[in-house]
């Protein structure tokens, strides 16, 4: 896994508002290193528990918001949660 550096993190609160899917995509692929998988690829390799993939997958707000402060906080994903 790589870490997300602070120009990564600023692009991905920049663009969130705008496009949550695309911004988690991107931020995703780098922390991940998988610069071609789409979002519910990613959300499965990242090793989160099933619950919140299934609301990942959704695109359910608050898990989307949980996800970007997470990556915002950690720089990478914690797996489970």
């Amino acid at each position: 896994m790589t870490k997300l550096r602070k120009r990564d993190v600023e692009a991905l609160l920049q663009q969130y508002d705008l496009d949550p899917v695309a911004a988690l995509t991107t931020a995703l692929r780098t922390t991940l290193d998988q610069p071609d998988l789409d979002f519910t690829a990613l959300v499965k390799l990242a090793g989160f528990d099933c619950a919140r993939r299934i609301r990942l997958q959704a695109h359910e707000t608050a898990a989307m918001d949980e996800l970007v402060a997470e990556l915002n906080e950690l720089r990478t994903v914690s797996g489970g949660r």
